[in-house]
């Protein structure tokens, strides 16, 4: 059976987490931007290490969901546990974190680049002081 890679990271996340974990990029990343615009003082710099994160997170979350799913068959089938069944659960354990590291980037870029301008910014109004 040949399917796209699409399809079998969709089908590996189950429809929760292919719901969640984009939605939570995305939010993560339009929250990061905020912060990065219009976030001043410290607790912007501590707002964006708490959001950036979160996709990340709810991927490790479903990687031991998936890890639990899988020796739930173990643990309840009477005889040898067809591999299909056990697969199911290590693939989202898999994937799932993988596609909360790609979903966390943009959001970490953003704040990356928003910290690495901020601070040349706060470098050249310091000199400016100065003189």
């Amino acid at each position: 059976i040949r399917r796209s890679f699409l399809g079998f990271v969709c089908n590996a996340l189950g429809v929760q987490y292919t719901i969640l974990l984009p939605l939570a990029g995305l939010i993560c990343f339009l929250l990061a931007l905020i912060l990065v615009l219009r976030g001043r003082g410290p607790m912007a710099a501590a707002g964006l290490i708490l959001i950036v994160h979160v996709p990340f997170l709810l991927g490790v979350f479903a990687a031991l969901q998936g890890g639990i799913a899988s020796y739930t068959v173990i643990a309840t089938s009477t005889t040898t546990p067809k591999a299909s069944d056990v697969a199911a659960g290590i693939s989202t354990a898999l994937v799932a974190p993988l596609v909360g590291m790609l979903l966390m980037a943009p959001g970490y870029a953003i704040a990356a680049l928003g910290a690495s301008i901020r601070s040349f910014g706060a470098d050249a109004a310091q000199q400016s002081q100065n003189h």
